[in-house]
C-alpha cells in the first residue's frame, strides 16, 4: 500500500513538473513575441540638443545600423565614415523645422505603450502564420519628413515625425489632405506591420 501510494505522489509530481515546463515554455514564447520600441530618437535627440559626446557614441555603439541607415539612407546625408558627418548631422536638425517636429515628438510621444501592445498582437497572428519569423527590433526616429517607416531583415525604424496628426501646421505646407489623413498615430501599426511582411515575402 505504502509502495502504491509513493509510485502515485512520484507521478503526480512528474506531471506537475511537466506541466510547469510547458507552461514556462509557452510564457517564454510570449515573451519573445512581446515588441519593445528602443527609442533612438531620444539618444539622437540627445546629441543634437546637447552636443553630448556620450550620446554619439551609443549612436555608434549601440545603434551603428540604425545611424547608418538614417544618415546615409533616409536623410541621404553622405556616408557615416566621413570625417565631418557627425557635426553635419547636427545642424541637419538644427533647423528651426526640424525643431519643431522634434517638439511635437517629445508633447506626443511620451509614451508608446499602446503602440508597443499592438505591435505585439499583431506579429503574435504573423507568427502563428509563419512559425519561422523573427519578431524585429523595433526602434524610433525623427526622419525630417522622409521615408515614414525603413524596415530591414531584422529590424523596423519608424518616423515619428511623420505621425503627427493630419491638423500638424508643418504638414499642410507639404502635403495634401489624403495624405495627411495617413499621418496619425492610428496608422503606425498598420504601416509597419505591412512594411515588413512586403519586405520579407519578397
Amino acid at each position: 500500500m505504502k509502495r502504491n501510494l509513493t509510485l502515485i505522489i512520484l507521478l503526480a509530481m512528474l506531471c506537475w513538473t511537466c506541466q510547469w515546463s510547458w507552461k514556462s515554455m509557452d510564457e517564454r514564447a510570449e515573451e519573445d513575441m512581446s515588441v519593445h520600441i528602443d527609442r533612438y530618437d531620444r539618444v539622437l535627440d540627445e546629441y543634437v540638443s546637447l552636443g553630448s559626446y556620450t550620446a554619439m557614441h551609443r549612436m555608434n555603439t549601440e545603434y551603428p545600423t540604425q545611424t547608418k541607415l538614417l544618415i546615409e539612407n533616409v536623410l541621404e546625408l553622405g556616408s557615416v565614415d566621413e570625417p565631418d558627418i557627425e557635426r553635419r548631422l547636427r545642424y541637419f536638425y538644427l533647423d528651426s523645422t526640424v525643431q519643431v517636429l522634434l517638439d511635437e515628438v517629445h508633447r506626443q510621444y511620451g509614451d508608446m505603450s499602446d503602440i508597443e501592445e499592438h505591435l505585439t498582437i499583431e506579429f503574435r497572428k504573423l507568427r502563428a502564420k509563419h512559425p519561422d519569423m523573427r519578431v524585429p527590433h523595433v526602434y524610433t526616429q525623427i526622419s525630417c519628413l522622409n521615408q515614414s517607416i525603413v524596415v530591414g531583415d531584422t529590424l523596423i525604424g519608424i518616423s515619428l515625425d511623420k505621425y503627427l496628426g493630419e491638423d500638424f501646421p508643418v504638414y499642410k505646407k507639404y502635403y495634401s489632405p489624403e495624405q495627411r489623413s495617413q499621418m496619425t498615430r492610428s496608422a503606425i501599426v498598420k504601416d509597419a506591420v505591412s512594411a515588413y511582411v512586403e519586405h520579407i515575402t519578397k
